[in-house]
Parts: C-alpha cells; structure tokens; sequence
C-alpha cells in the first residue's frame, strides 16, 4: 500500500495526542481539511494504522487509538513473525539463547511476590497434569513470569514473543501423560530453587538443559 510517510507520521502524532489528552478522536473529514489532502489519502493511511493495530475502527462507534502496552506489542511482533513463516529451529535456538541470558538479570530482581506466582503456577501445573492442554498452558505462563522476572519491558516483548510462538505446537504434547508434565514442573522447580538462592549460573545451566529437554519434541 502507498504511504506518505510525513503524512502518515503526522496524522499518526496527531491522533495519539488527541488520545493522550483524552480528547475526541477526529474523523475522516477533519483530517482531510487538517492536512489538505482528500478523504481517499486519509483513509488509506488510516488502513495503515489500523493494520499496524494503532487504531480500532468499528462501524457506527468511529475510531479510537489503541493503548499499547506489552501484550499489543508482542501480539504485533508475533503476527509478523507469523507471515515471515521462520523455521521452528530457529524460534527454538533464539528462545534458548535469549531466555538463557535473561538469567543474570532474573536472579538479581526476583522478587518474593513474583517468586509466589512462579511456584503457584507450577502448582497449578501439576494439579493439571492429566490434562496435556491446560498444563501446557501453565508451562508457558510460567516462562513468561520467569521473563517478568527480569525488570527490561523491552527483553519482556521480544522474549515473550518467542515463548507465545510455541502455542502453535501444543497440539504435538497433546498425547504426553501425567508423568510427561510432572517432570517439566520438577525442572522448573529446580530452576526457581536456583533464582531464589541468586546462583544465575546454575539456573542458566537448568533452563538451557530444560529447554532443550522440552524441544526434543517439537
């Protein structure tokens, strides 16, 4: 699609201010007449922002700006990792090496509290232990908070990212047993033993053997 890019950075700068000061967002006419250019331009950059999930733009109710937080931005980020259609191997090999690194920095900003949900997760884990789809479900859940973990909102998106994109392989553990998540939760117990203590090295050594336990059979 063809996009001015001074346009398209001034209406986008101009519709988040009016969101920002929680003013009404401006409709199509507006923006013409703001900017000088035709419905027809306007709309075409409004599909731009709205693709880029900057917008909402719903029949009778108009347009609004989207709050971004880092869920959003992970959700983006996924979809076009989605249409780049990159190999499992290599979100396996970035998943390793980037969780793996975090855990430095885990170890050092761990918190009680953050360290209660971790432990309450794998509890849940196990409760759910028969069932391969929920417990699988806790697993990631439990990576995530592992990511949390780090403080970096940045590391959180880029790192959540690559934890989210293995949903699209649950249905390969769909057959795994009550013994098969028992033993994710053992690990992940030791790793969280590990941050606990603040031995990083330790709980590096635990994710990565954990890891690659877990991607065997993907």
């Amino acid at each position: 699609m063809d996009v001015d890019n001074k346009l398209f950075e001034k209406i986008r700068d101009h519709l988040q201010s009016q969101a920002r000061n929680g003013e009404r967002i401006d409709t199509e006419t507006e923006l013409a007449k703001r900017f000088g250019v035709t419905r027809y331009r306007i709309r075409k950059e409004l599909d731009v922002l709205t693709q880029m999930g900057i917008l909402v733009r719903t029949p009778k109710r108009g347009t609004s700006v989207r709050e971004v937080g880092a869920s959003s931005l992970r959700d983006q980020i996924q979809m076009r990792f989605d249409v780049a259609n990159f190999d499992v191997g290599e979100f396996i090999e970035a998943r390793a090496l980037i969780e793996c690194s975090l855990m430095p920095l885990v170890s050092r900003r761990m918190t009680p509290a953050l360290a209660s949900r971790l432990e309450g997760t794998l509890q849940k884990m196990e409760e759910h232990a028969d069932v391969p789809l929920e417990a699988d479900k806790y697993d990631r859940e439990f990576h995530l908070l592992l990511l949390e973990g780090c403080g970096n909102r940045v590391l959180q998106v880029f790192s959540g990212v690559l934890v989210t994109y293995f949903e699209k392989t649950s249905a390969r553990i769909a057959d795994k047993d009550r013994q098969f998540f028992l033993e994710i939760a053992r690990q992940e117990r030791e790793i969280l033993r590990a941050i606990r203590m603040g031995d990083a090295e330790r709980a590096t050594a635990l994710l990565r053997e954990h890891l690659m336990d877990q991607t065997q059979i993907l």
